[in-house]
């Protein structure tokens, strides 16, 4: 394989051309995507330019660069690859990756990058389509297993928290208990066990399925009406969050303990698959809680998101979290999973809106000694346990996901500029990868 680069200007390696107006007002119901100087921002029924192909911000976001396979619709504050001369379209995205946008903006109030200027930038590039070829193929191999454990992740998600609804929010368990032990089902679950009951009856591919009689046997086969909750299982109680998990704003200011490591958790825009992001800036020598290692952290913004995060075992001396976010941990013998998709229920993030001060927008905060003293149903010990044993090995299988997409991001922001540079060559890039990765999640 031809290994050999050439230094180019821009201009002659591909040709960009500014994108189209498109009003919202016209914008009509279709599959192609409108990107932006920030990214994708909705669809249109036609799109302007054929895939695959290439976009980064003109004015707005600069310095982003997005990859579309099929035909799209680049926005007027962008600039599209109108001619690839060629060259591999992929190993363009990942090359525009590499460039510093801002040394080719114009110095005005508000700047914006010029075409002119930034094709006659002086680049870098391999002469052979078949080197650009492997070299995007590498760098595309690493988004894609991100993408598959972000999916991955969001699925186990899914998974949990619909087994969460359906023992602990529907009943099912109880439902079916009752159902076998001819129990009178509460009429707020009758059309729902009369459902079950109609799907086993007539032996439905799609009928629920069963749990096990061993699991079955730790849950009620009766209801009983409480004053707060309603219709719930025999023997479940109605009480506080508190008794289940302690909220925890122990303070602590990093900046007076000098030498020591830190993980810090700040809020990152949501993404339940991912963990709260960690930043070594100047923002950690302010005061911050401390994290426990079981800790479930719980946004006060944006109140009623189901902005939880299950915190995963750093290699710091310590944790510490922003102060917009409370700490709960879970009190002795209770049920991290459990207290974790209980955050995440309606019962509680209602409860987190009803907290909230402030008035709308940024300013809105949920109060966390409010929370701390929700009313929550609490359910016997061993129906917990079985929950727990069920979804924790999903949670460790996610933190592992996790953890190998950020070394892999890492990796990738490490060799891209090296191999698009021609310092580093692709054989060695995938050595090192392999290497880095030679212990797969389980």
């Amino acid at each position: 394989m031809n290994f050999e680069w050439s230094d180019i200007q821009l201009g002659d390696f591909l040709e960009l051309k500014r994108g189209y107006d498109l009003p919202h007002k016209d914008r009509k119901e279709g599959d192609y995507k409108v990107i932006s100087s920030s990214g994708p921002s909705g669809f249109h029924s036609e799109g302007k330019v054929k895939g695959p192909g290439v976009v980064t911000g003109r004015y707005g976001t600069i310095g982003k660069v997005f990859y579309s396979e099929r035909d799209f619709w680049p926005l007027n504050t962008t600039l599209y690859v109108k001619d690839f001369k060629g060259n591999h379209p992929e190993f363009v995205y990942y090359f525009l990756k590499t460039l510093d946008f801002l040394q080719y903006s114009d110095k005005a109030a508000v700047p914006g990058v010029n075409r002119n200027h930034l094709h006659t930038a002086w680049v870098k590039v391999p002469e052979s389509t078949k080197v650009q070829e492997g070299i995007a193929k590498f760098l595309s191999d690493l988004d894609k297993k991100r993408t598959l454990n972000t999916q991955i992740n969001q699925t186990l998600e899914q998974m949990a928290q619909a087994l969460f609804k359906s023992w602990f929010v529907d009943f099912d368990p109880v439902i079916d208990n009752a159902l076998e032990a001819g129990n009178p089902i509460p009429e707020p679950l009758a059309e729902r066990a009369a459902h079950r009951q109609a799907m086993w009856a007539a032996g439905s591919e799609k009928a629920p399925a069963r749990l096990p009689a061993e699991t079955r046997r730790l849950f009620p086969d009766s209801f009983e009406e409480n004053e707060v909750l309603g219709w719930v299982p025999v023997g479940w109680k109605a009480g506080k969050l508190s008794q289940l998990a302690a909220l925890d704003t122990t303070s602590i200011n990093p900046g007076k303990e000098p030498g020591k490591e830190f993980e810090h958790y700040s809020i990152p825009a949501f993404d339940s698959s991912q963990r709260p992001s960690f930043d070594a800036g100047e923002s950690i020598k302010s005061g911050k809680y401390k994290v426990d290692a079981k800790a479930i952290l719980v946004s006060k913004l944006n109140p009623g998101t189901q902005r939880v995060w299950w915190v995963s075992p750093c290699d710091k001396e310590a944790a510490i979290c922003s102060t917009e976010f409370m700490p709960f941990v879970p009190k002795d013998g209770e049920s991290r999973a459990f207290i974790y998709f209980l955050l995440k229920s309606d019962l509680v993030q209602n409860e987190i809106l009803n907290s909230v001060t402030g008035t709308t927008g940024s300013r809105q905060r949920a109060q966390p000694k409010k929370v701390a003293v929700a009313d929550v149903l609490l359910p016997n010990s061993e129906a917990m346990r079985a929950f727990s044993e069920y979804v924790e090995p999903m949670k460790d299988k996610q933190v592992k996901n996790i953890e190998q997409s950020v070394n892999l991001a890492q990796l990738r922001d490490t060799l891209l500029p090296k191999l698009l540079s021609g310092e580093l060559q692709l054989p060695e890039a995938e050595a090192g990868v392999e290497a880095a990765l030679e212990v797969e999640p389980a």
